[in-house]
């Protein structure tokens, strides 16, 4: 029988696995800030400033979090200049 974690990893990163791992992480505009990690995303940035201490799955998290969050605004920007 799978061990929950290896379940985890093996389905992949969503948003509610996202928000578990990076909850105090999570601002309300979907930024992530958290000094205690050191970690700083602004929605819409290609980049995330990071200093501490990650496990891989929480390094999945913030990549998910910085793919899939804010992608919308990002959209809607080029549409417009285009």
């Amino acid at each position: 029988m799978e061990s929950l974690d290896s379940e985890r990893r093996r389905v992949g990163m969503d948003e509610k696995k996202a928000r578990e791992l990076l909850s105090e992480a999570v601002e309300g505009d979907n930024c992530l800030y958290d000094l205690s990690w050191y970690l700083e995303w602004l929605d819409g940035e290609d980049y995330a400033t990071l200093d501490g201490c990650f496990e891989a799955e929480e390094l999945e998290a913030i990549a998910w979090w910085m793919k899939n969050k804010g992608r919308k605004e990002k959209t809607n920007e080029k549409q417009t200049t285009t």
